[in-house]
């Protein structure tokens, strides 16, 4: 007995190999058709997607944990999460929100953080997916509190540029917190290259020439690993 995802898949098969229009599917049974729209949803083809809801398509369309919505967001193989993408996501989402799709259709609540790029730099889907704003906390270094500042951000970009003028402490540590994305920063005003410090290597903010910097402080205060030696060493 064959699933409708397994006739999906075999539709989409054919399609790799001559040109088979979308609108050949408009007498395909109503399951098959959502298989369909849930499996090229992947590829962020907006047009295709539409024209498989008004066909007949269910939007809410669910398999293996994955909505049409969360399938979509995540794009193919789950990599199309960068800022040149906004737009089409954009699209995507009011196209499903013409037709019932709301927020509660996300149901992988790890995407919104995979695809950080683009809900930081998109209104619309930060306002249809309720998300907070880039939050600010700080405590001095060794303190056990921490304090949220009254600010918030866009982006952790623009919050990472704040860092300098965000407090009075001439030293403080400050956590940034976007969604469940967390990054530590070690700020020493007046420090130039070192005046903002990410705490964990590959944050945003992070240069080369921090990292040559703290390479030099981990050899100094020996944060280091042991040291390869000589023979003569033992």
């Amino acid at each position: 007995m064959y699933s409708a995802y397994d006739v999906a898949h075999q539709i989409l098969q054919i399609r790799n190999y001559t040109d088979l229009s979308v609108h050949g599917f408009a007498e395909l049974p109503r399951d098959v058709q959502s298989a369909i729209l849930r499996l090229t949803a992947e590829w962020r083809n907006v047009e295709e997607m539409e024209w498989l809801i008004k066909a007949g398509a269910c939007p809410h369309e669910t398999h293996e944990g994955f909505t049409v919505l969360d399938v979509f967001l995540m794009g193919h193989d789950g990599y199309w999460t960068m800022k040149d993408c906004v737009k089409l996501v954009e699209d995507g989402v009011k196209m499903l929100a013409k037709y019932g799709v709301t927020d509660k259709d996300l149901t992988c609540q790890y995407i919104p953080t995979n695809c950080k790029e683009i809900f930081e730099n998109s209104e619309y889907l930060t306002t249809f997916f309720k998300i907070e704003r880039v939050k600010l906390h700080y405590h001095l270094p060794r303190a056990s509190k921490l304090e949220q500042a009254k600010v918030t951000f866009a982006t952790v970009d623009e919050a990472v540029k704040a860092l300098p003028t965000l407090t009075d402490y001439p030293q403080y540590i400050a956590v940034i917190q976007y969604i469940d994305y967390v990054s530590r920063y070690l700020v020493s005003k007046g420090c130039g290259l070192l005046e903002v410090i990410p705490l964990a290597p590959k944050s945003p903010g992070w240069t080369m020439e921090k990292e040559v910097l703290c390479n030099i402080v981990d050899f100094v205060i020996g944060n280091t690993a042991e040291y390869p030696t000589l023979l003569c060493e033992y």
